[in-house]
């Protein structure tokens, strides 16, 4: 562990990040965050190479990232937030660099967040933004890339087009950044309860409270939005996952594994030793610069699939 990262992750622990998670009640977390996203302000974004654009889906935005030299392959960009965060500037712009990096024309979607939704209009939206794409792009060229909440909706578009959509192709590739699912059984939470001892992000407690603002009072979502763990993963492509070992969300990563051996699925799973949540996509430090380069390489190696 590189010295920088020991003093940031100190200062991390200092600061105690994990409160504006933890012992809130899901109406305290959805009030504050309400208050947060009205205060979030849209990048915008210019680079010789791009055509950078915004169009609509279903009354929400999509930001549209296309290579002036035409590119075939494109990425469906989920940026997460725990379902109730809009995507921050900074992350949007690190989605303009994936697309740079990666060759590949990207869209960003500010889909419908828990705060005023069920789960099940963020995954409404998240299909009709990738049936947009499959007017410009085959299936076989598309790769969906998710990061924490993001990473749900991620993997979650395979059960959802195996729920009534099966007329949708599947996306060539899966890229899930310590995807946020919520604990399913006391295996799980007792995991969970040891690596929030090292978490300096996410808490334990947050991904019970998830699951309420997740329903929002609407208890018909179907559970493989909530449990990744239950989910029907049936003709789902290569999924690529990449964790830190020391976030609490890892303690699920076993029984997706187990989900998707279930359904003959290929998968990689790339773990970063004593690393943060979602950490390649907080390049701060070496070791997670690093993780940000593997990212972008699986990202390109999925052009062959």
């Amino acid at each position: 562990m590189s010295l920088k990262y020991r003093i940031i992750r100190r200062i991390v622990k200092l600061l105690n990040i994990k409160k504006a998670w933890e012992g809130k009640s899901a109406e305290e977390i959805i009030e504050k965050k309400k208050q947060e996203n009205a205060r979030n302000k849209i990048p915008v974004l210019n680079d010789p190479d791009f055509e950078i654009s915004r169009t609509d889906v279903m009354g929400f935005m999509v930001i549209r990232m296309i290579h002036k030299k035409h590119v075939s392959r494109a990425t469906l960009f989920l940026i997460g937030g725990g379902m109730v965060s809009a995507p921050r500037p900074d992350s949007v712009k690190k989605a303009l660099r994936f697309a740079k990096e990666t060759d590949m024309d990207v869209f960003v979607p500010y889909y419908p967040l828990c705060t005023d939704y069920p789960l099940t209009k963020a995954y409404a939206m998240i299909h009709e933004t990738y049936k947009v794409m499959l007017n410009e792009y085959e299936a076989s060229d598309i790769t969906i890339l998710g990061t924490s909440s993001g990473g749900n909706l991620a993997l979650g578009m395979i059960p959802y087009i195996n729920d009534g959509h099966d007329d949708t192709p599947v996306p060539s590739h899966i890229i899930a950044i310590s995807p946020g699912t919520c604990v399913d059984t006391d295996e799980e939470w007792q995991k969970m309860l040891e690596l929030n001892k090292k978490d300096i992000a996410i808490p334990a407690s947050y991904m019970k409270t998830a699951e309420i603002i997740m329903r929002h009072g609407d208890d018909s979502v179907p559970d493989y939005m909530l449990w990744l763990q239950k989910a029907d993963f049936s003709n789902c492509p290569h999924v690529s996952f990449m964790y830190g070992s020391d976030e609490t969300l890892y303690a699920c990563a076993p029984a997706i594994e187990k989900a998707l051996k279930k359904c003959g699925v290929d998968y990689d799973m790339t773990v970063g030793e004593g690393m943060f949540h979602c950490y390649p996509v907080f390049p701060l430090v070496k070791e997670a610069k690093e993780g940000w380069k593997q990212m972008v390489e699986i990202a390109r190696r999925s052009y062959g699939r």
